[in-house]
């Protein structure tokens, strides 16, 4: 009974070409370029391009309207949420082939998973839970109840943090990763959707979508220290590897937001065409990649 609703939803309210890349995939006899991995929903597949070449070199198969997709800290395992076939994909990027689906839930959103991949934690938007998934045996562990329809979800595995923003109760749920319990609740912006982790740990980025702001969480404090506005209907966001800058799509803007962190401020609004979604930075924060509803688009940053 959930297919048709989370459909229609997924398509007015947050179509997901969310956005991820993998670079320096390295094995004992080549060096492979980066990839970037992108979920298209109405085709119910996965695109790949290779980052090196900036074309598409392979597409797998995914489940129904796949949407979001997380990368394993260590890199080896992609896994994807497909909210109209109730199931998540895990995709070896090892060989780039589709391993296997593993059932969860009435509506899986947002997904992220722990260092080496045995743990994926899937934002249910009708359920109002996040699902911890052994992903070895494909059951699911744990269901925590969080806030209404929760959406993006960040980890951090060094603090054993789980972030989750809940967007129709406008808070962010804090997670304990090694007990999988509630620890704090905090109060965000107007309808809080992707989330940003700095690579320190330090900061947390709600991107709050109809009230056109981000909230800056110091997170070792839960809680909010700075607000800024950004274009309109704000929708991803992702921080450069050298945790000075944050970058936010601007869907109804076709733009992207630039945020200097040091001196927190919005900086810039650069045009990337319509409606951008998600977005992902290359290693050495010299590029970043944006995906739109029809396309990537490539965009090349100056240092500093």
């Amino acid at each position: 009974m959930y297919k048709f609703k989370i459909a229609a939803l997924i398509r007015a309210a947050f179509f997901l070409p969310l956005l991820t890349i993998l670079t320096a995939c390295s094995s004992e006899t080549e060096q492979k370029s980066g990839y970037a991995f992108i979920t298209n929903q109405l085709a119910n597949n996965v695109s790949i391009i290779d980052l090196e070449q900036r074309q598409v070199v392979k597409t797998i198969e995914a489940g129904s309207s796949p949407a979001g997709i997380a990368l394993s800290g260590d890199g080896q395992w992609l896994f994807i949420s497909n909210p109209d076939s109730q199931d998540i994909s895990v995709i070896s990027t090892d060989d780039l082939e589709l391993k296997r689906h593993i059932p969860v839930g009435a509506g899986p959103v947002g997904i992220a998973s722990n260092h080496d991949g045995s743990e994926v934690y899937v934002s249910d938007w009708y359920q109002h839970i996040v699902s911890v998934i052994d992903s070895h045996s494909g059951s699911i562990s744990h269901e925590i109840r969080v806030g209404e329809s929760p959406a993006g979800v960040v980890v951090d595995n060094q603090a054993k943090r789980i972030y989750v923003a809940n967007r129709d109760d406008n808070s962010l749920s804090i997670i304990d990763q090694q007990n999988h319990q509630v620890l704090h609740t905090l109060s965000t912006g107007n309808a809080p959707f992707g989330l940003a982790l700095s690579n320190d740990g330090q900061w947390l980025f709600s991107v709050n979508v109809q009230d056109n702001s981000i909230s800056m969480i110091d997170t070792q404090t839960a809680s909010i220290i700075d607000q800024f506005e950004v274009g309109e209907w704000p929708y991803c966001a992702v921080v450069s590897p050298d945790d000075t800058r944050l970058y936010v799509t601007n869907q109804y803007d076709d733009s992207i937001s630039v945020i200097d962190l040091t001196n927190r401020q919005v900086i810039d609004e650069i045009y990337v065409g319509a409606t951008p979604e998600g977005i992902d930075v290359t290693a050495d924060g010299r590029h970043i990649y944006v995906a739109n509803w029809q396309m990537v688009r490539f965009r090349s940053l100056i240092p500093n």
